[in-house]
């Protein structure tokens, strides 16, 4: 494996650490957006509960200037019914599987709008009612979208001006120009909303700010993380990574048949002593991709040096031989450039799981095996107990152990 190879290996980690944290972060999107649609539901509900009671206040009171039935009309039944076609329009943008999540967002933040404006217009009496567009315009903070933010504000500060200036739902209701106090509070119902907008939009800022720092860090500690269970050289599973794997095996028995293998270059202290590290660090990559490709990234991990374990889960011992002995032909055919003469071969040593033995015992049964075939280089073993047996299932007894 390449210098340029490792890189890009880390790249693509980095952008896959990068996506997975992003994915986490639409799904908080996503729930905030249920919680959005949630508290307005939560505001229909309410302000249906409070127009009921002031009914019943005002109807037992003199201060009723109409019939009751044409106030129960007037003041509840038909912005309740408005404010709950808009609820029900959002329910459905919502619940939308041709809406994209951005077009949801936007169309839950303005119908909120739409559902202020309607009790604004119908209440418009009570003057501090306009704090609720400063709701709906907090509510898109947690977004983090700039643009959002603006379109909200401008929605509410124009609704706003529409409610009080050409609308007059409520007989009541004072004009804005009849007297300086009533103007006043117009104008500071428009500061109020301009302000909020103002400070939803530092808050956005800074909101931002933090989320990249985050992603920054949760990145970095993803990377350190794996780091300590990868191998700087040639990318594979390191020897930590191999113990917690084999750990592991010890506290979930695999549902399918497993087979534990340990892979080692013939003569490699000879290919270190005559090319130098460097072709001998070459070597070692070459041998860690050949490995990858034929039994896949997660299952390879570097022991030590030029050794190599193999945890193979829903494998056969038959389909590991077979894989072993096509990474052999396959190592042979690779070339190192100045050096055509290098040609290294590779033994392996298997063991079979078993519920008895478990995992403790794989280790040394599959280095049994393994020392078994270095008796005669380029080979493959399986362990049996008290026999090392070939490929054809012959048996070799085990001997003292030859030097690697």
């Amino acid at each position: 494996m390449s210098e340029s190879g490792v890189n890009m290996e880390e790249q693509t980690k980095h952008t896959l650490h990068v996506e997975s944290i992003r994915q986490d972060l639409n799904r908080i999107t996503e729930e905030w957006l249920q919680l959005h649609f949630r508290l307005a539901a939560v505001l229909v509900i309410i302000a249906l509960a409070v127009e009921i009671a002031m009914a019943f206040f005002i109807a037992t009171s003199d201060i009723l200037t109409t019939t009751i039935v044409r106030y129960i009309l007037k003041f509840i039944l038909v912005p309740s019914g408005f404010a709950g076609f808009f609820l029900l329009a959002a329910r459905l943008a919502i619940k939308s599987t041709r809406l994209s999540s951005r077009t949801k967002i936007y169309t839950m933040s303005l119908l909120f709008v739409l559902i202020c404006f309607v009790y604004y217009t119908a209440h418009s009496a009570f003057v501090a009612i306009y704090a609720l567009y400063a709701f709906a315009i907090f509510l898109t903070t947690t977004y983090a979208d700039y643009k959002l933010t603006w379109l909200v504000s401008l929605a509410a500060l124009l609704s706003l001006v529409i409610s009080e200036l050409l609308l007059c739902w409520d007989l009541d209701k004072v004009s804005v120009f009849a007297d300086a106090s009533r103007f006043i509070d117009f104008l500071v119902a428009l500061s109020v909303v301009i302000g909020c907008s103002l400070v939803s939009i530092v808050t956005i800022q800074y909101e931002k700010r933090k989320n990249e720092t985050s992603l920054r860090r949760e990145v970095e500690r993803e990377l350190l993380k794996e780091s300590i269970l990868y191998d700087e050289l040639t990318g594979t599973y390191n020897r930590k990574a191999l113990h917690d794997a084999l750990r592991a095996l010890e506290q979930i028995t695999p549902a399918g048949p497993l087979v534990f293998g340990i892979a080692d270059i013939d003569y490699f202290k000879s290919v270190n002593d005559l090319y130098g590290h460097h072709v001998g660090d070459l070597c070692l990559m070459e041998f860690a991709c050949v490995l990858c490709e034929y039994f896949g990234e997660g299952a390879v991990y570097r022991y030590s040096g030029d050794e190599f374990c193999l945890i193979l889960h829903n494998t056969t011992l038959q389909t590991a031989e077979q894989l072993c002995e096509r990474a052999q032909l396959r190592l042979r055919r690779v070339e190192f450039e100045g050096i055509p003469e290098l040609k290294p071969t590779v033994c392996f040593g298997l063991s079979v799981y078993t519920k008895q033995d478990g995992a403790s015992r794989l280790f040394n049964q599959a280095d049994e095996a393994l020392y078994e075939a270095k008796r005669v280089r380029n080979a493959v073993r399986v362990f049996q107990q008290g026999t090392a047996t070939t490929g054809d299932g012959a048996s070799i007894p085990l001997q003292e152990k030859p030097s690697r």
